[in-house]
C-alpha cells in the first residue's frame, strides 16, 4: 500500500467515525422524544417521571457528545495529515500506535457499556422504587443504542488498524 493510500485510509477511517458521532445525535434525538412521550402522552407516575428525567438527561448528553465526537475526528484527522505532510514513517508509527490502543480498548469500553445495560436491567427488575426504575430504563436504552453504534463502528477500526500494520511492516 502506498503512503498516499494510508492518508485516503485515515479519511476513511474518520469519515467513518465522524458517522458515528451523528448516529449518537441520531440517538439522542430519540431519547428526546422518548422524553417527550413520557412527559406528555403517558400517565404522570413516579415510572414515567423517571423515564422523562433519565431520557432528557441522557438524550441531551449524548448529543452533546455526538457533536464533540464529530469535532474530535475532524481532529485527528487534521492532526494525521500534518504528520504526513512532515513524515509518511513518523505518520505510520505514530497511527499504528494509536489505533493498536483504540483497537484493544474497543473491547473494554463494550463491557462496559454491557455492565450499565446489566444494571440498569436489575434495577429495572429487582428495585421497588418506580422513579429509579424509570431513569434506569433510560439508561438502558442508551447504552442498548451505544452499543450497537459502537458495533458498527468497529470494522473501520479493524480495517484502519490493519492497513497501518500492513505499512508498518513494508
Amino acid at each position: 500500500m502506498t503512503t498516499m493510500n494510508m492518508l485516503q485510509s485515515l479519511e476513511a477511517y474518520t469519515s467513518a467515525q465522524k458517522w458515528v458521532g451523528t448516529n449518537f445525535v441520531v440517538l439522542g434525538i430519540l431519547l428526546l422524544v422518548l422524553a417527550g412521550v413520557s412527559a406528555f402522552l403517558v400517565p404522570r407516575t413516579p415510572m414515567a417521571t423517571g423515564m422523562k428525567y433519565g431520557a432528557l438527561v441522557a438524550g441531551a448528553l449524548i448529543i452533546i457528545g455526538g457533536f464533540s465526537y464529530r469535532s474530535f475526528c475532524d481532529k485527528t484527522y487534521n492532526h494525521g495529515a500534518d504528520i504526513y505532510q512532515t513524515s509518511t514513517t513518523e505518520f505510520v508509527k505514530t497511527e499504528y500506535s494509536r489505533m493498536e490502543k483504540v483497537d484493544k480498548g474497543y473491547l473494554v469500553y463494550q463491557i462496559v457499556f454491557a455492565a450499565f445495560i446489566v444494571a440498569a436491567l436489575l434495577v429495572v427488575l429487582f428495585v421497588n422504587a418506580p422513579l429509579m426504575k424509570g431513569i434506569a430504563f433510560a439508561v438502558a436504552v442508551l447504552f442498548i443504542g451505544i452499543m450497537i453504534i459502537e458495533g458498527f463502528s468497529h470494522s473501520s477500526i479493524r480495517s484502519y488498524t490493519e492497513a497501518l500494520q500492513v505499512e508498518a511492516r513494508e
